[in-house]
């Protein structure tokens, strides 16, 4: 029943809407997964092939350091999720670029209606399918696919990769001292599929939210899309509209009223999002979930700190100290950095499955102020 519920969810991205309904000119489905899905691997998996056009499942294993072996397992998960042989692996790998522009490889995307990318690293899949930066005849078979109604899904590395600018590598503690580099936060060329901001993989589990914000700044593009682990996105390019699936599935980042100096990052407007909840990619404009129940915030002065700021989920907790009004805001703090989570000018929060277990809370309109120390 829950796999069934999944597959509504992604059917309804293709549902009209009264906000953000206006053509964007795309086509195409993405379903960006944050890595890590081994409880919703398969209703992920579902929904992606609940896409797929007449043709096979091509299946990329470029980001991995074995690139064979990564497809070759990819094309078992697909086939296991379809029930049925649907899926091919393709031979894309960093040491052989000249496959980008190799007809007869090509040719095999061309007879795909569907592209998933496997993890690893998302610089290796660039180098393979868009060697010295070019618009090579693989990437362009890769938009035909979209331009079709096809479906490209990725996790991980094949979630980072979706957008154009893409996050290559780096911590965030470098990235507030280094900034944008080699020895910060690296930022390059990427697919280019989703083109509303730059996307995060394995996002509050490994508190990559500084050097997204930084990569933000530096790119000055308006929002950062940071899916955590067991999450996905499901987007539907030809609306906009993005549908998260995953409980604390998604960190939005907007940075249109970003303060920036050296050293310091303040105003950035934040959302955690979970299941049901949707996004419309273009304008930022969040719609809860049909189920969710809106609940009353900052009952209390108190504020929250935590003593651990790149820590496994603590923005989530600090996050959900404000949605649950427990206090007016949260500090999670580090020797060299802080960051400030506090309320916003229109805050709200909303649960679903309230009192129980298995509640999901989102929150929405805080503002993230986050600073590094100085001598």
């Amino acid at each position: 029943m829950h796999r069934l519920v999944c597959l509504a969810l992604c059917a309804s991205l293709l549902g009209c809407s009264s906000l953000g309904s206006s053509d964007t000119g795309l086509r195409g489905t993405l379903v960006i997964a944050g890595g890590g899905m081994s409880s919703r691997s398969l209703e992920v998996r579902e929904a992606f092939l609940s896409r797929r056009i007449s043709g096979k499942v091509g299946v990329v294993g470029a980001a991995s350091a074995e690139p064979e072996a990564s497809a070759a397992r990819g094309v078992r998960a697909m086939d296991e999720a379809a029930g049925a042989a649907v899926s091919i692996a393709l031979p894309f790998n960093e040491a052989r670029p000249e496959f980008a522009d190799d007809p007869e490889v090509v040719a095999l995307i061309e007879g795909c209606g569907a592209l998933w990318f496997t993890g690893g690293s998302q610089s290796r899949i660039i180098e393979a399918m868009r060697p010295d930066g070019s618009d090579s005849a693989a990437w362009r078979a890769c938009m035909d696919l979209l331009a079709r109604g096809g479906v490209i899904g990725g996790s991980s590395a094949g979630a980072a990769m979706m957008s154009d600018p893409m996050i290559r590598r780096g911590r965030s503690a470098d990235a507030l001292v280094e900034g944008v580099g080699s020895e910060g936060v690296e930022v390059g060329l990427g697919m280019g599929f989703f083109p509303w901001g730059i996307c995060g993989q394995h996002f509050l589990e490994r508190g990559r939210f500084g050097r997204m914000v930084v990569a933000l700044g530096e790119t000055g593009r308006r929002f950062g899309w940071g899916v955590s682990e067991d999450s996905a996105l499901l987007v539907d390019r030809a609306t906009g509209w993005v549908e998260v699936v995953g409980p604390s599935g998604l960190a939005l980042f907007d940075t249109e009223s970003l303060e920036s100096s050296t050293g310091r990052w303040d105003s950035v407007e934040l959302a955690l999002l979970s299941t049901g909840d949707r996004v419309h990619a273009p304008t930022g404009e969040v719609e809860p979930a049909p189920s969710a129940a809106p609940r009353r915030r900052a009952s209390s002065k108190g504020e929250l700190v935590i003593e651990e700021l790149w820590g496994p989920m603590a923005l989530r907790e600090g996050c959900l100290y404000l949605a649950k009004g427990d206090g007016v805001s949260a500090r999670l703090t580090a020797v060299d950095a802080h960051a400030l989570l506090r309320e916003g000018g229109e805050p709200r929060a909303w649960c679903v499955g309230g009192d129980t277990p298995r509640e999901r809370w989102s929150v929405q309109g805080v503002r993230l102020d986050l600073y590094r120390m100085t001598e």
